[in-house]
């Protein structure tokens, strides 16, 4: 199935949901209560976790991207002109 940049978007909106949550549930923790390190270091791994799964996320629109041979910017496939360096482009190129 293909994903498209819409799905990504929304996927992208839950996981900052999730972020903004769980740093919702650290505020709540006092600070002098013996489990609240431990709860803490749950969160941390939660976070980090979360950041994992945005950080591979790919975004489809630039997955389909190619880069310029001469500036190493990422343009459309069919692409006639790179928008960084003003170079003309062969749109039968591939990345």
């Amino acid at each position: 199935m293909e994903r498209s940049a819409r799905d990504f978007s929304a996927v992208e909106k839950y996981l900052v949901t999730a972020r903004e949550r769980l740093h919702a549930l650290d505020a709540l923790l006092e600070p002098g209560r013996p489990e609240a390190a431990t709860f803490r270091t749950a969160l941390a791994s939660a976070l980090g976790a979360l950041d994992e799964a945005r950080a591979s996320l790919v975004d489809p629109r630039e997955a389909s991207r190619v880069v310029c041979p001469h500036c190493g910017n990422r343009v459309m496939p069919d692409a006639t002109l790179c928008a960084r360096c003003w170079h003309r482009l062969e749109p039968s190129r591939t990345s």
